[in-house]
């Protein structure tokens, strides 16, 4: 009579069972279908070169708080930082003259200080904020990197007869960056980064498409000087700086306002919360 372990004689049972729920789960590359593919696509961005001209509400409050502030604050120690009957003290007294009147009337203000006469100041030459915009956007039109220059512009590539947003398909083992790098912004990329100085801000998406069993992921990229050099192999005919206006208006001509109702978060655009209420109700 032989004995068998009870914990022995339970593996040696279980052991059939386990082998056919392995064949069953188990991928035969000659049968199992080929997974979904993966999309990096790459929103290349020119971030703002200058701050925001201020609106007239913005303006108005700015200068009623320098205004109250100017009310409120203690008398500036002119010995402190000017010397006596110096050039930058006589300026700063004509300059104070001149803003305490603009606010308060010439009554309040007072006579004008004895100044004497002041030589000029050094004039410098100016240029209007929309200056490189007119000139270098004359030329090159909406492939222009100087385009909006108080706005975020984004790269779009034309593809065929639709304009797309820069992409390609992920390989195996390989990250969303690494085949952007690869793929895109490389030097043998499709955009050829060789000509372009930029870096992609996060290794993570900001987005997400999905169309059918394909996902697309996007991943944020900025711009610092250059242009893209399209290559031949890529598929694209040309490329453009568009501002998120121009970028909804162009997706949606074309037919692809689902894309742009999925992605406009991603350009700061929020939802109507009025047509949503409207829509409850």
């Amino acid at each position: 009579m032989s004995f068998v372990p009870r914990s022995i004689a339970r593996a040696s049972a279980s052991a059939p069972r386990r082998a056919t729920a392995l064949r069953q789960f188990s991928s035969n590359p000659s049968t199992s279908a080929a997974p979904p593919p993966l999309i990096a696509s790459l929103l290349l961005s020119r971030a703002p070169l200058l701050t925001p001209t201020p609106t007239e509400l913005e303006s108005t409050y700015h200068e009623h708080s320098r205004a109250v502030s100017h009310a409120l604050s203690s008398p500036l120690p002119l010995d402190f930082y000017f010397k006596s009957g110096s050039l930058p003290l006589r300026r700063h007294l004509r300059a104070e003259h001149e803003y305490v009147k603009s606010i308060y009337g010439p009554r309040l203000a007072g006579s004008a200080p004895d100044v004497g006469d002041i030589p000029p100041e050094t004039e410098y030459e100016t240029t209007s904020r929309d200056h490189w915009e007119k000139t270098d956007g004359a030329q090159r039109g909406e492939k222009s990197l100087e385009r909006f220059p108080e706005e975020e512009v984004y790269c779009l590539v034309r593809r065929g007869e639709k304009w797309v947003f820069p992409q390609t398909e992920v390989g195996k083992l390989e990250g969303l960056d690494e085949a952007v790098t690869r793929g895109l912004t490389g030097v043998e990329g499709s955009l050829g980064g060789k000509g372009m100085d930029s870096w992609i801000v996060t290794r993570k998406p900001v987005g997400v498409v999905k169309n059918g069993e394909q996902r697309t992921f996007f991943l944020k990229g900025h711009i610092l000087a250059g242009q893209p050099t399209l290559s031949s192999a890529s598929g694209y005919t040309s490329f453009a700086w568009l501002n998120a206006s121009e970028v909804e208006i162009r997706l949606k001509e074309q037919g692809d306002e689902k894309l742009w109702d999925e992605i406009k978060g991603i350009f700061g655009v929020a939802e109507d919360a009025q047509a949503e209420v409207e829509a409850e109700v």
